[in-house]
């Protein structure tokens, strides 16, 4: 007589339960790439210098005196560079929102004689009459910008801002003054403008702007356009090396009851600085 006994089953494999912070793991990194952004900079501040090229054109006439017109660096030899100092910083206030400002400046004087008669107002100058020439030019913006479009590779952004530009001219020959003309914008309509950045690769940010402004101020008409196009490597999180082209013009028109002129100034060179970001 056989006997018949209950097989036992094998022991059931056991599997320990994937832990919740195992299975929220790459939940979590999905989470943290999306939320990554072009510019994650909370203030920045880039110091360069800015080696610009200018050309300065005045153009007068009165009731008495017809429309004539100067080049400061082709007739008063103004053309040389020198290197200025260019200051941007941006100032972070949410995650869409920043302030951004920058300043530099222009200053030259040049004394030469002339090398030919010339005549200025009904005035007549002979050979080796000794001029002076002073330019000046100095240029502030503050804008508000909104970055409408931002993902961990691009920012773009709008901007509206205020901008203080300021600009004087002054010849003297034969201690009489030629021209002394000082043309300054400020406020007014906002200047209006946009930016792109874009980071390709880690540490590479690739940036460009543009702005523009237009205003008619106490019979002076005045416009202005700034560009700008950027290459910075960030050497480390808070320090970048950068460099850059920057492009500015200005054209006002103006007329007064005995005179009107007109003073085109168009500013551009390359720019080389550090970029301090935290």
């Amino acid at each position: 007589m056989t006997h018949t006994g209950r097989i036992a089953a094998p022991p059931r494999a056991t599997t320990r339960p994937r832990s919740a912070g195992r299975r929220l793991a790459p939940i979590l990194a999905l989470a943290v790439a999306s939320a990554a952004q072009a510019d994650e900079d909370r203030f920045s501040l880039t110091i360069s210098g800015f080696r610009p090229t200018s050309t300065t054109e005045f153009q007068g006439s009165s009731s008495a005196v017809p429309g004539e017109t100067l080049n400061l660096e082709e007739d008063f030899d103004l053309a040389r560079k020198a290197t200025r100092t260019r200051i941007e910083g941006m100032v972070r206030l949410s995650e869409r929102q920043r302030l951004t400002f920058v300043y530099y400046n222009i200053n030259r004087k040049r004394s030469l004689a002339v090398d030919e008669e010339f005549s200025w107002n009904g005035q007549h100058y002979d050979i080796d009459t000794l001029i002076t020439t002073r330019f000046e030019f100095s240029l502030a913006t503050l804008s508000y910008e909104y970055a409408f479009l931002e993902t961990p590779q691009w920012l773009v952004a709008g901007s509206i801002g205020a901008h203080w530009a300021e600009a004087q001219a002054s010849i003297v020959a034969a201690d009489t003054s030629l021209i002394d003309v000082k043309e300054r914008t400020s406020g007014g309509s906002p200047a209006l403008g946009l930016r792109v950045l874009a980071t390709p690769v880690p540490r590479l940010r690739l940036s460009g702007y543009g702005q523009a402004f237009k205003a008619r101020v106490d019979g002076i008409d005045a416009r202005f356009t700034r560009a700008g196009l950027a290459v910075e490597y960030r050497v480390h999180d808070h320090l970048g090396l950068q460099v850059g082209y920057d492009w500015f013009k200005l054209s006002a028109d103006y007329a007064q009851t005995y005179w009107s002129g007109k003073l085109d100034i168009n500013i551009h060179g390359p720019t080389a600085g550090v970029t301090f970001a935290f």
